[in-house]
């Protein structure tokens, strides 16, 4: 029995790490007495596979992951558990038993949507911004450095841009800012939003993230873009 927990996370949590918090829902698990499958070795753990990593500091409303049964227990129990187990730590929103064989949520090409609240550097009409959004996402290529080891090696991530657009511009002072932005996830990779955030000061959007929050998880399954809530 595989089961699919779709949940969010609080605020108090968006500082724990991709490993830590795998951990945490380990052995989150292990406290629901549930019949729980283990990984084969001699360091045998929870059978977990999580979605899309969390960049340290962002929340997520809209995240998953998934674990299996070594036996048939109702959905009903099972949700009541886990929201003993993991109160104060995740909100589980709902859950759901799904096909052995689905592939793994990280296996598939995703849109990733995030709301993101920021600071101008500098003041800036609603126009301009748009202009400069509009400038950048025309742009072919951008390419940014990541550190490899000791080397810094060049990757275009123009085309894990999908889209960033103004949301929501403070009248008053004209620096207060929340942007939209979706990115693709492939198996060629991804972008990380420290980029974006590099992008967006290069290119004449003085700016500093204050947190963001990602919304919305899509993945492309047979052909459609589907949560992955909803695959079978």
């Amino acid at each position: 029995m595989r089961i699919r927990v779709n949940f969010e996370g609080p605020e108090d949590i968006c500082y724990l790490g991709h490993v830590d918090f795998t951990r945490t829902i380990g052995r989150g698990l292990r406290r629901t007495s549930l019949p729980l499958r283990f990984t084969e070795g001699f360091n045998s753990r929870v059978k977990v596979e999580m979605g899309f990593p969390l960049s340290v500091g962002m929340i997520g409303e809209d995240e998953f992951f998934d674990f299996y049964l070594s036996e048939d227990v109702e959905i009903d129990k099972i949700k009541a558990l886990l929201d003993t187990v993991f109160d104060g730590i995740i909100n589980v929103k709902r859950i759901n038993e799904i096909p052995d064989n689905l592939p793994p949520v990280t296996s598939l090409p995703a849109i990733l949507a995030h709301f993101i609240y920021a600071e101008l550097k500098e003041p800036l009409s609603e126009e301009a911004l748009e202009k400069k959004l509009s400038a950048i996402l025309e742009m072919p290529n951008i390419v940014v450095l990541r550190k490899k080891k000791e080397a810094n090696v060049k990757k275009d991530v123009r085309p894990f841009i999908k889209d960033i657009k103004l949301l929501e511009i403070n009248n008053t002072n004209n620096t207060s800012v929340v942007f939209l932005f979706s990115s693709h996830f492939t198996s060629a990779g991804s972008i990380k939003i420290d980029e974006i955030e590099d992008i967006l000061n290069e290119y004449g959007i003085p700016v500093d993230f204050d947190y963001i929050v990602r919304k919305k998880t899509v993945v492309r399954y047979k052909g459609k873009y589907v949560s992955p809530f909803d695959l079978e």
